[in-house]
């Protein structure tokens, strides 16, 4: 299970994610992926919904059963 998105920094030009089903609290470390078309972060603990500004690319974003109580700013 996965509790931290982290070792990304390498994968600038990737366009697809998909971290659905772990543990993960907190959507970070994911501003220099700008070439994301798709992003899947369901079934984790995530609380807010942040630090997706820079990912104006994302078409599909997917963040179902996790426990959402606050939306920070999102401009796609």
């Amino acid at each position: 299970m996965i509790k931290k998105i982290e070792g990304l920094d390498n994968n600038t030009k990737l366009q697809e994610l998909e971290l659905y089903d772990n543990r993960i609290r907190v959507i970070e470390n994911l501003s220099h992926l700008t070439g994301l078309v798709y992003l899947d972060l369901s079934f984790n603990r995530i609380k807010v919904i942040e630090g997706l500004d820079t990912l104006v690319n994302v078409r599909k974003l997917y963040l179902v059963s996790n426990r959402i109580k606050k939306v920070r700013v999102l401009l796609f």
